[in-house]
């Protein structure tokens, strides 16, 4: 699912991107992101999500729009500085909402020498937007089925994200082809599960693979 879209943005000039999603009762959003691991650690271990300009002006429109990391964080330097580590100077970001209020944000990130990438985004704003809609219903569905089945508070603590790493982990794959089925790095994968094992509070992969087990993860 990820991967078909990581590959359908890059057909129509997106080459880094961050797709927050958004639950009704979620306090912070789900991320998905091609960007570098150390970005996706530091934005969420100091709760960017809470101050990101971005967000907000999603919270008001449904339509396209585009920015300036200089521009738009002028009055907060911690974002300004997270995103300029990156190299993320210039940014266009498309938002939808479901039926039931989930939102679903995508922010396409350039840095200074992909000027040319930015007409051939502006240029192809329908089919990126439709691929925002269609990964969008795909995620919440995901989210929907893990959140309506899984009781127990530890797979509640999980993200999406967090629980198809699990699935795929437990399943015997190496991180390696876990994140060759994911479209992410082996890196990115190897987070995750550092961060799984926080949130269920467990030390080894044999006690994940018995949680997957016990809640089905593994053979669906």
């Amino acid at each position: 699912m990820t991967r078909a879209f990581d590959l359908s943005l890059k057909s129509l000039g997106a080459l880094r991107y961050a797709y927050f999603y958004s639950g009704r009762h979620d306090h912070h959003p789900s991320i998905i992101t091609n960007l570098p691991d150390e970005w996706l650690s530091e934005y969420e271990e100091n709760a960017l999500h809470r101050i990101d300009p971005v967000l907000d002006i999603s919270k008001n429109t449904v339509l396209p729009f585009s920015w300036l990391t200089a521009e738009l964080n002028k009055k907060n330097q911690q974002l300004s500085i997270n995103a300029l580590k990156y190299k993320i100077f210039e940014g266009h970001t498309f938002t939808t909402i479901s039926h039931d209020r989930e939102v679903g944000i995508l922010t396409l990130c350039l840095d200074n020498k992909e000027t040319s990438l930015s007409s051939t985004i502006k240029k192809n704003e329908a089919e990126i937007q439709f691929c925002l809609i269609k990964y969008h219903e795909q995620y919440k569905q995901l989210y929907t089925y893990y959140s309506g089945t899984n009781e127990h508070t530890q797979i509640k603590k999980l993200s999406c994200r967090e629980i198809e790493v699990l699935r795929w982990v437990s399943s015997g794959k190496t991180y390696s082809e876990a994140a060759v089925i994911l479209g992410i790095t082996e890196r990115t994968i190897k987070f995750h599960v550092s961060n799984i094992k926080k949130k269920l509070d467990v030390y080894s992969s044999r006690q994940l693979a018995s949680i997957a087990t016990k809640y089905g993860l593994i053979h669906l």
